[in-house]
């Protein structure tokens, strides 16, 4: 259940471990549960005492991909936090939950694992963020409908060929 909760994790494990021993209809792929909320209460474990130092700005990478989330107080709605996903190239999405401790257990479910402080301002100071936050406010200004489709495909080759120019 999302976002996971350490309290959450372990009813989820108990539960679960009671359908095994019991041979309920579930049983038959019950370790195969077990084992993911098992991996996924270890990583929260690893993660916590980090975390509480400092849950703002706390930034998490998924070990597969250069792909990080970051907690930030949510700026839309105060009293509320979010985690901000993105990439080398900008800003992917967020979500938004009542506590930094439901975002961290959130990020952890979208796959993010890795401790990485700095990661955005890494990022952000780059030619590759440069473009794709060009790029986004585009597709957002099309979305918006305050330019046509055709005018944001005009603006994105004319982004495109600007960056490739200066590469």
């Amino acid at each position: 259940m999302r976002p996971s909760t350490l309290d959450g994790l372990r009813k989820q494990l108990s539960d679960w471990r009671e359908q095994q021993a019991e041979g309920g209809p579930l049983a038959f792929f019950a370790q195969e549960v077990i084992d993911g909320l098992e991996e996924k209460l270890s990583i929260l474990l690893s993660l916590i005492d980090a975390f509480q130092l400092s849950p703002m700005g706390f930034t998490l990478k998924d070990p597969t991909q250069d792909s990080w989330g970051i907690i930030l107080p949510d700026a839309s709605q105060p009293g509320r936090y979010r985690w901000q996903g993105f990439r080398a190239d900008g800003f992917t999405g967020h979500c938004t939950f009542d506590t930094p401790e439901l975002c961290l257990g959130d990020m952890v479910d979208f796959g993010l694992k890795v401790p990485d402080q700095g990661a955005l301002d890494r990022n952000a100071t780059t030619q590759t963020w440069q473009r794709g936050m060009e790029m986004l406010a585009v597709v957002q200004a099309c979305n918006s409908g305050l330019i046509s489709w055709d005018e944001s495909c005009r603006r994105r080759e004319e982004i495109s060929s600007r960056y490739q120019q200066a590469a």
